[in-house]
């Protein structure tokens, strides 16, 4: 069958067209003049000193020094689309930041420029959160039992065997005294009173995903998660008690003010305080599609939340939507 001139041009330009379509290609690096911290999913925030980091989707590293109004990116080496879950100074100069593909990201500068520390790409199982001291070791956790430990600043990263089996480790924090705890899915919470030698399971009175973990000022330790459940331990993790946290919204970051008010902050918009180290919270805001991440204290009564809307100012008195 002859076919003609016109047919072969066309049929050439679908050819062409579906190659172009489905080949990969690089997703387009933000230009420093587009960034718009309101319309990147931002999934942590924290201090370097008087600046502030967020991380976020595909990598994203935002930098703000007036207090979240204004942001710039990070310079990132090798600059890669894996979303960043979390961040953390342990110095006002050295930051470490995890991820997908289990990525570990460091600076020395203040979050001015980051060099990749580890990667496991044949897996590509995120790290849901990190945590350490200036002193002591770095650890990261996350999913599928993931717990890796650094004793050099976050330069190499070893495994760590934990009782959680392939349970997803979503959160871990310590008290800067040797006491470390991990939250995780179906209740888990994984207690350390050796700085991380070793571990141990206790009895937890939830048996649903908890996503996050906050050492109080006055040494009480509360972890929250799915559908409002707050627990709270008054013995560095021995015990548990649960609390009531007014709403059923999943929480999934939270801060303590200088004033001593612990703040939640989670789906739908959910911002909670508690104001007596979280026997009883009180709604700051409810309603939204947009849930909310993370949350860091701006100081002079206000707060900086991230989440799926990017970064918002939020005055941690009021009732009243993000200004």
């Amino acid at each position: 069958m002859k076919r003609t001139l016109p047919g072969l041009a066309m049929s050439a330009l679908v050819l062409a067209a579906a190659l172009f379509a489905f080949s990969p290609r690089p997703l387009p690096a933000f230009a420093a003049s587009a960034i718009h911290a309101d319309r990147v999913q931002v999934n942590g925030l924290a201090k370097a000193g008087a600046r502030i980091v967020a991380v976020g989707e595909r990598g994203v590293i935002l930098l703000s020094d007036d207090d979240g109004r204004r942001w710039r990116p990070a310079t990132v080496a090798p600059g890669e689309p894996s979303t960043l879950t979390q961040v953390l100074f342990v110095s006002p100069t050295q930051g470490v930041a995890v991820g997908h593909d289990g990525r570990i990201v460091r600076t020395d500068d203040a979050g001015a420029s980051w060099r990749e520390a580890h990667v496991d790409k044949r897996h590509a199982d995120p790290l849901l959160s990190v945590w350490g001291t200036a002193n002591g070791p770095l650890f990261a956790a996350g999913s599928f039992g993931q717990l890796l430990r650094s004793g050099d600043g976050g330069l190499t990263w070893q495994t760590v065997r934990t009782p959680a089996g392939d349970r997803h480790l979503n959160a871990i924090a310590g008290d800067g005294h040797g006491n470390l705890l991990i939250a995780g899915e179906s209740g888990t919470l994984l207690r350390s009173t050796d700085d991380g030698a070793t571990w141990e399971k206790r009895p937890s009175p939830y048996q649903g995903s908890l996503f996050g973990v906050l050492m109080l000022a006055n040494g009480d330790w509360v972890v929250y998660g799915m559908r409002g459940n707050v627990l709270r331990s008054t013995d560095r993790g021995e015990t548990w008690s649960h609390v009531d946290s007014r709403i059923p919204a999943s929480y999934f970051g939270a801060t303590q003010l200088a004033d001593g008010e612990l703040m939640l902050v989670g789906q739908g918009g959910a911002i909670v305080g508690s104001r007596d180290g979280g026997k009883t919270f009180d709604v700051k805001k409810l309603g939204g599609v947009q849930s909310l991440a993370a949350v860091l204290d701006l100081g002079h009564g206000a707060l900086l939340t991230g989440g799926e809307a990017g970064i918002a100012r939020f005055p941690a008195a009021s009732s009243s939507s993000p200004f």
